[in-house]
């Protein structure tokens, strides 16, 4: 703003709302005189005024915010997107806190300064990268073993939520157990091995009761035998087995020429 738009705001200007020293907070203020030779240098404003609240005169001075850019990674489970962020100058930022500049609720995980080292807390104007997380449930991929075969699933979590080897969690209305975790490049599987949700890839777990035979979608179809010897054999049947039904005939007199004939015995 121009000196003279700045002086021209003065002379309008007569409430607003400023730091107070006394109370400790930003309250209504009543103007009660501007200091000309002070404002309008750099759209600043300085003056006395009068506390509402606490009737505490003191002067003050009003000096425009600027802003600073800075790089933003947010991530979404597996999925990370990246961005230019513009923020108030001065802003204190700190791993853990939110970041209310941002279109969407998120949570700083990691601060990276100018020189590219981890802080754990800097003002926004000597960040170069800011790392956060959205604010919410995670969709963490999960494969479900489940005997010879794997399917595929989500983990609907929070963020802050940790999951550690041989923990019990519901995945699709199931009960499994965490056997293997997808982290920082490699699969944990010892006990102990413990991660925060949004640090996961993906977990593999292990039903912690198989359902009765017959009953899991993965064995519903019954299998024909690939062979009639398989289906007419009886090495395996059980002695209640009624086994394969065969027609019983009566010898002939000779099978062939030269073969044998049958014997007939004189009545006693």
């Amino acid at each position: 703003m121009s000196e003279d738009g700045s002086a021209h705001l003065a002379d309008r200007l007569r409430f607003a709302s400023l730091p107070c020293e006394n109370c400790g907070k930003v309250t209504g203020h009543r103007i009660l005189r501007w200091d000309r030779a002070g404002s309008g240098s750099r759209g600043r404003l300085s003056g006395i005024a009068r506390c509402q609240e606490c009737r505490w005169t003191h002067p003050f001075q009003q000096v425009p915010a600027t802003f600073v850019e800075v790089a933003l990674v947010v991530s979404e489970g597996p999925r990370s997107t990246r961005r230019r962020l513009r923020i108030p100058a001065q802003r204190r930022l700190e791993v853990g806190s939110g970041l209310p500049e941002s279109d969407a609720e998120l949570r700083i995980r990691r601060l990276d300064d100018r020189a590219g080292d981890s802080v754990p807390a800097a003002p926004s104007e000597s960040v170069s990268t800011i790392w956060a997380t959205v604010v919410g449930p995670l969709r963490v991929p999960v494969s479900i073993v489940e005997r010879a075969r794997t399917r595929p699933a989500r983990w609907v979590t929070d963020a802050d939520t940790e999951v550690e080897i041989g923990d019990a969690i519901r995945v699709d209305a199931d009960s499994v157990v965490v056997v293997g975790i997808r982290a920082d490049g490699k699969t944990w599987k010892l006990a102990g091995d413990r991660f925060r949700a949004e640090d996961v890839q993906r977990l593999y777990v292990r039903r912690r009761a198989m359902p009765p035979a017959g009953s899991s979608p993965w064995s519903r179809v019954r299998v024909r035998p690939s062979s009639p010897v398989s289906s007419t054999s009886r090495a395996s049947r059980s002695r209640s087995a009624p086994g394969t039904r065969t027609t019983r005939t009566v010898p002939r007199a000779a099978i062939a020429a030269g073969g044998a004939a049958v014997q007939s015995v004189a009545p006693s």
